[in-house]
C-alpha cells in the first residue's frame, strides 16, 4: 500500500515534465489489466547470468505489460515475493533509475533513486510530472539455482520510462457532453498487444465508465446495465481483422433499456467516434440482444450518421477569422480589413473578443474611461448590451448553450446568461474555489473547450485545467484543477482550445513562443519561425491557428506539413496591436 500512498503524496510535489517527447498517441492496444496474454515477446525475461542490478532494470521493463497480473514482471520475483506484491492501482513512470547496493555474498539490498515522468492510473488515465522519486523503501534480492531474484519490494509498479513509450499508445474513449450536442474526449493509455482486441476492450472501457473526475460531467448511454455480448468482430462475425479493410465492426450489446432514438443515436455516435479515432474502420454494426439498434441502419453505421456529433467540428465556420484592429471588430476584405456592421465595429476600445459557437453573436471585453473594464453582448451585426462592469476581464468564452464566462478581477468565475423574461444580461456565479484555494494567483486568460466540460486557465503564467459540474439546482462548479504543461513552466500569456484534446499556447518565451498542451499534460514545441516577439493572443480551432506578434496576426493552417510548418502573414491583419478573433 506504501507505493498508493507516495503516488497521492505526489500530486503535490510533481513539478515539471521536460517536453514529454515521445508520448505514444498512436492507437493500437489492449486495456490495462483486462485481457490474459502471453507476454509480449519484445520483453525481457531473467537468466541466470544477469547481475542483481541488470535484473532490477528487466523487471521494471516487464512491469510494462499488465497481463495476467503482470506475469512477466513476475518471473524476476521469487514465489514468496509474488505472492506478497500488490501490484494494483496506479503505477508511477519513472526515467533515469539510480540503484545503491548493499551486498553479501547471497544478498543484495537495493535502494532506488530515479525522475518521475509520470502517473497511469489502473483505468489508463496518464498524467504526465516531474521531481525526485521519494524513497520507495528497501528492495531485496537473493541468489537462487536460476541467478537473482527479487525477494522483497514494495507495493505498486514503477514503470520504465522507455518501455512504457514503446508498450503504451493512446486511444480516446468518448462521452456524451450535458447538452447531448456532442462527445467529450477521454484519452486513455492501453498495452499493446493483439490489435484484433482493441475494439472489444475499447468498448468495455465504455462500459466501465469515464475517469473519476468527469463522472457527474459527462453522460454515458452505454454505462451499467448495459453489458457486450462477446468480442466485436467483424461484420461477418469473424474474429480477425476487426475493424481493418472492408470488414467493419460488429458490437452486440445487451440490457440496454433506453428507447428513444435520440438517446440511441448519442450511444451510436460513442461508439463511432470511438472507433473512428482509434482507426478502427466501418461499418458499424451495433445490435442489441441480437437485433439492430436502429432499423434504419441494418446495414451498418457511418461517421456521417453521427456528423452532428463530431468532436472535430469547426464551430461557427461561416463567421470566419476576424480581429480587434484600433479596438474595432473588423473581417478581411480582400487584401485589407473592414468593420463589421453594428455595436462591434463602431466601439474602439475592445481589446478581446469571440463568436458564439453558432458565429451569431458576439462577446467583446471593452475598455472603460474609468480604468475599468465592461463586457459587451449581442448578436454579430446588431445592437450589444452592457453585461458587466469590473476592474479587469478575461477575454470572454461561449458555451454550447450560449453562455459566456469570463473571470472577473482575477479570482471570480462568472456565466452571462440572457433572462427569458426581460431579455437582460444575467450574471451567474460559477462556484470556483477548488481552483482559486489550490492556485491562488489571479485568473489571465480563461477558456471553455467546445463541450464545456473542462475549462482552461492561465494562472501566474502557468496552465491549469479544470472539470466543469452542473449540480441538479443548475449551479455550476469548476472540480478537480490540476496544473498541466509543466515543462512550460510559468511562460504561458493566452491559451487557446484547438480541439477538445488540445489546446495552443503563447508564452514570453522567445525561443518557444509558441507550444502545445494536451488533456494529458504532455506539451510540445509549435513551430517559431517567422513570428517576432512579443507573441501575445492567440484564437485557434481545429483548421487553423492565429497568434499576433509585435507585427500583427499570423496563421499556422493545420493542412501544413509537419517538417515544414511556418506562420504566414494574414494580410489585411498585419497591424501591431491586432487581436484574433474566433467562434468559441
Amino acid at each position: 500500500m506504501r507505493i498508493r500512498l507516495l503516488i497521492a503524496a505526489l500530486v503535490g510535489v510533481i513539478i515539471v515534465v521536460s517536453g514529454c517527447a515521445g508520448v505514444p498517441n498512436s492507437s493500437a492496444p489492449q486495456a490495462i489489466g483486462t485481457v490474459e496474454l502471453p507476454p509480449p515477446k519484445q520483453l525481457p525475461e531473467p537468466n541466470a547470468s544477469m547481475t542483481p542490478e541488470q535484473t532490477l532494470r528487466e523487471f521494471l521493463k516487464a512491469t510494462a505489460d499488465p497481463a495476467d497480473r503482470r506475469a512477466a514482471a513476475r518471473q524476476f520475483l521469487t514465489e514468496s515475493a509474488s505472492k506478497e506484491w500488490d501490484d494494483a492501482g496506479s503505477a508511477l513512470l519513472i526515467d533515469k533509475v539510480v540503484f545503491v547496493e548493499t551486498s553479501s555474498l547471497d544478498k543484495v539490498s537495493v535502494t532506488m533513486q530515479a525522475d518521475i515522468l509520470g502517473s497511469l492510473s489502473d483505468i489508463g488515465v496518464f498524467e504526465t510530472g516531474e521531481g525526485q522519486l521519494p524513497d520507495p523503501g528497501p528492495i531485496e534480492l537473493v541468489r537462487t539455482a536460476n541467478g537473482w531474484r527479487i525477494n522483497r519490494l514494495p507495493n505498486g509498479v514503477f514503470l520504465d520510462w522507455q518501455q512504457f513509450q514503446s508498450a503504451y499508445k493512446r486511444s480516446t474513449l468518448y462521452f456524451v457532453d450535458p447538452t447531448g450536442k456532442t462527445v467529450v474526449p477521454d484519452p486513455r493509455y492501453l498495452a499493446v498487444s493483439d490489435p484484433d482486441q482493441l475494439p472489444t476492450e475499447l468498448v468495455a472501457k465504455l462500459i466501465a465508465g469515464p475517469r473519476p473526475e468527469m463522472a457527474k460531467a459527462v453522460r454515458n448511454l452505454l454505462g451499467p446495465p448495459v453489458k457486450l455480448r462477446g468480442p466485436v468482430s467483424r461484420a461477418d462475425g469473424s474474429k480477425t481483422g476487426v475493424g481493418r479493410g472492408y470488414g467493419g465492426a460488429r458490437v452486440d450489446l445487451e440490457n440496454l433499456t433506453t428507447t428513444d432514438p435520440a438517446s440511441r443515436l448519442l450511444l451510436a455516435a460513442q461508439l463511432i467516434w470511438t472507433f473512428a479515432r482509434a482507426d478502427i474502420k466501418g461499418p458499424y454494426l451495433i445490435d442489441v440482444d441480437g437485433a439492430a439498434l436502429d432499423d434504419r441502419f441494418v446495414d451498418g453505421w457511418k461517421a456521417t450518421d453521427v456528423a452532428a456529433t463530431d468532436p472535430g467540428a469547426v464551430d461557427g465556420a461561416t463567421a470566419g477569422v476576424h480581429a480587434l484592429i484600433g479596438g474595432s471588430l473588423v473581417a478581411l476584405d480582400g487584401q485589407g480589413s473592414a468593420k463589421v456592421p453594428g455595436s462591434f465595429g463602431t466601439m474602439v476600445d475592445q481589446r478581446a473578443a469571440a463568436f458564439s459557437r453558432t458565429g451569431r453573436n458576439v462577446a467583446s471585453v471593452v475598455a472603460t474611461p474609468v480604468e475599468g473594464e465592461s463586457l459587451w453582448i449581442g448578436p454579430a451585426g446588431g445592437q450589444a448590451v452592457r453585461a458587466i462592469d469590473s476592474k479587469t476581464l478575461t477575454r470572454p468564452s461561449w458555451a454550447l448553450d450560449d453562455a459566456v464566462w469570463v473571470a472577473v478581477d482575477g479570482n471570480s468565475v462568472v456565466r452571462v446568461v440572457r433572462e427569458e423574461a426581460s431579455g437582460e444580461p444575467a450574471r451567474i456565479p460559477v462556484d470556483s474555489a477548488a481552483v482559486t484555494s489550490r492556485f491562488p494567483g489571479a485568473i489571465a486568460d480563461l477558456q471553455l473547450t467546445r463541450d464545456g466540460t473542462r475549462v482552461a486557465m492561465v494562472i501566474e503564467g502557468e496552465v491549469v485545467l479544470a472539470g466543469v459540474e452542473q449540480a441538479p439546482g443548475g449551479e455550476f462548479a469548476l472540480t478537480y484543477p490540476r496544473r498541466i504543461g509543466f515543462g512550460l513552466g510559468d511562460s504561458v500569456v493566452a491559451l487557446s482550445w484547438r480541439t477538445g484534446d488540445d489546446m495552443v499556447v503563447t508564452r514570453n518565451d522567445p525561443a518557444h513562443p509558441v507550444s502545445y498542451v494536451n488533456l494529458d499534460g504532455v506539451n510540445s514545441d509549435g513551430p517559431s519561425t517567422n513570428l517576432v516577439m512579443p507573441v501575445a493572443a492567440v484564437a485557434a480551432d481545429p483548421s487553423a491557428v492565429y497568434v499576433s506578434d509585435a507585427r500583427g496576426i499570423l496563421q499556422l493552417l493545420s493542412t501544413s506539413g509537419a517538417g515544414a510548418q511556418e506562420w504566414s502573414e494574414l494580410r489585411g491583419f498585419m497591424v501591431a496591436g491586432a487581436v484574433p478573433v474566433l467562434p468559441g
